[in-house]
């Protein structure tokens, strides 16, 4: 589809979008800077190592268990309207967050924060696929989401590690949480920049899949976030597979169901979204063994360690934005080109594993800046392709199902490449044990991107991705 727009409104579009990746910028930051602040939450509130996994599986499981009914509730009663909702109550669940003076203080409200994420996550895409007809414009609107996402890797790990070792007026990892405020309060201000958006219709709520769904999810995602420390958590994959079964089932029977079957069955939307989890189950991964064998192989230190993630950040925001100009040569086949690109790319790192510790440093730099590069050249044309699937009726809907699938695919990877990797560990704690259960995991890395690829090349063509933007 092609559409003209006045100067005016195409400034307004680009404030508006610019509104939007704030959000996005504020939301990839807070994942990862908390990451970056555990010990120093662990230390000073005081607070126990299972009480830590809380502060992070509170927001993970609120926001999986809304991701799909806030992508309706924008379509029903506006994107900008949902949208500026849950940035207020992120917001002030930040801030909550900073002033905790307990730990079940905090964890009660990323709790809050999951459940503001969980609303304003899904309009972010769905609202750049409304405001943006046109395709060319569209694609270009996506590739800076995908910078965006690139910097807030960039100021989430090495900005985090810096805000908490300055210590700001004393606060600590405080700041991880109150750096949203100011962020919240300005998006809060020129949110009316936006253009609204509905779905045609106003799509019913269909509350029963909006329950199920709030219960499914977290059942499922509850073992692979909190992992194996007790034995009763494995109870909630058995509960949530039956939830699952359920809502699959009244999902069907619905007459206007939460996510319309007829959207999951759209002709190669179900590949897409595959993809998508298993790429991002493949970056969880990766972030978790690159810090652990950084840290505890090579004797880094946390802010030493988030610092080596910048070349990350800096190759994802330079794959971004020039993916489009790669597209131009390479069409629809970028995505699965470019995660054959990735596995070529890790596979570097079991030679690199090898090299002398001094070297290592600087050789895992330069292959994790590569490493960026391909995985920037990955997400913005796969993101485009899945929109360009579906009307813009069903954005906030696919947007949902995509957030969830991201979801799932993170705590995925994250638990099971780390449970690999400490299974090749075994007791053996030396440089040689962590390099070789790091190369180990490598290996299953590798393994996924060359099945996204797999998975990118079963996607049908598309109107964005199969011409040059």
């Amino acid at each position: 589809m092609t559409a003209t727009a006045t100067p005016l409104a195409t400034v307004r579009d680009w404030v508006g979008l610019a509104v939007v990746l704030g959000a996005t910028f504020m939301g990839q930051v807070d994942g990862f800077i908390v990451v970056i602040a555990a010990p120093s939450i662990q230390r000073d509130l005081p607070a126990s190592f299972w009480q830590v996994q809380l502060v992070g599986a509170a927001y993970v499981l609120a926001c999986a268990a809304g991701l799909i009914t806030g992508g309706r509730l924008g379509d029903r009663y506006g994107r900008r309207r949902v949208f500026l909702v849950g940035v207020a109550v992120f917001t002030l669940a930040s801030l909550a967050c900073g002033l905790a003076p307990t730990a079940p203080v905090l964890i009660a409200a990323r709790f809050v924060q999951g459940i503001g994420a969980a609303a304003l996550i899904p309009q972010e895409l769905a609202l750049v696929r409304s405001i943006f007809l046109d395709d060319g414009r569209r694609a270009r609107a996506i590739r800076w989401y995908g910078v965006v996402l690139g910097f807030g890797v960039i100021f989430g790990l090495a900005g985090g590690g810096l805000l908490v070792q300055w210590d700001i007026a004393g606060l600590g990892w405080r700041t991880a949480f109150l750096i949203n405020v100011p962020i919240g309060a300005l998006i809060l201000a020129l949110g009316r920049t936006v253009a609204e958006s509905h779905a045609e219709g106003s799509p019913a709520l269909d509350p029963a899949g909006a329950v199920l769904t709030a219960l499914a999810l977290p059942a499922l995602l509850l073992p692979l976030v909190l992992g194996q420390q007790a034995g009763w958590i494995w109870l909630s994959l058995i509960i949530g597979i039956g939830l699952a079964t359920v809502l699959y089932r009244q999902q069907r029977a619905a007459p206007e169901p939460l996510f319309p079957i007829r959207v999951l069955t759209t002709k190669g939307l179900p590949a897409g979204l595959a993809a998508i989890g298993t790429f991002f189950a493949g970056n969880a991964g990766l972030f978790l063994i690159f810090t652990y064998y950084l840290q505890t192989g090579l004797g880094l230190d946390a802010l030493t360690a988030g610092l080596m993630f910048v070349p990350l950040g800096i190759g994802f925001v330079v794959g971004s934005g020039v993916s489009g100009r790669v597209a131009s040569r390479f069409g629809r086949r970028l995505p699965s080109l470019g995660c054959l690109f990735l596995a070529a790319v890790l596979a570097t790192q079991l030679a690199v594993v090898h090299a002398a510790p001094d070297a290592q440093n600087v050789l895992l730099a330069l292959t994790i800046g590569v490493v960026g590069l391909a995985q920037g050249l990955v997400v913005s044309p796969l993101i485009a392709g899945i929109f360009d699937q579906v009307s813009p009726d069903d954005a906030g809907a696919v947007s949902g199902a995509a957030s969830t699938v991201t979801q799932i695919g993170l705590a995925t990877g994250f638990a099971a490449v780390g449970s690999w990797y400490r299974l090749m560990l075994g007791g053996d704690t030396t440089l040689g044990g962590q390099a070789w259960a790091y190369s180990a995991a490598i290996l299953v890395l590798i393994t996924l991107a060359v099945v996204t690829s797999l998975l990118c090349a079963r996607r049908e063509p598309n109107t964005v991705s199969d011409r040059p933007v």
